[in-house]
């Protein structure tokens, strides 16, 4: 019977490194240096935080991040919709879920709830988010 030899060295047969900076990059000195460019104040977002939502406004968009749900495992996401009505549940496995009612000319009502007791108990409610064609603008 034939011995198998591997073509790669095992990790015990190659020699012990002695510095302590291998995988580290070089340290950068003088004008090679590079410096941060900072964005212009037309793509530089406005920052608001409301509790644990983030709410970053551009021009002529915006994007909220609500944070509540942050590690939480679904259980399970519906879509619903019939003449005049929208809405989208996230539930989660802890028997809370986050409740988005979208109107027809687009305003996201957001609510966070629990539903441990078998009923639904208000947490949290955020402002209404119209959509972009629903801001009224001065």
């Amino acid at each position: 019977m034939a011995v198998t030899e591997n073509k790669r060295s095992s990790a015990h047969t190659q020699p012990a490194t002695t510095s302590t900076a291998k995988h580290r990059s070089p340290k950068r000195q003088g004008k090679s240096q590079t410096k941060r460019k900072t964005l212009p104040a037309s793509l530089r977002p406005t920052i608001t935080k409301r509790g644990k939502t983030t709410i970053r406004r551009y021009e002529g968009r915006s994007f909220h991040r609500f944070e509540e749900a942050k590690g939480k495992a679904i259980d399970y996401i519906e879509f619903f919709t019939s003449d005049g009505y929208h809405n989208i549940d996230i539930a989660f496995d802890d028997k809370t879920a986050v409740h988005f009612v979208i109107e027809p000319s687009f305003t996201l009502d957001t609510e966070y709830a629990d539903w441990k007791t078998g009923n639904w108990r208000l947490l949290k409610r955020w402002p209404l988010i119209p959509s972009a064609s629903g801001i009224r603008r001065k």
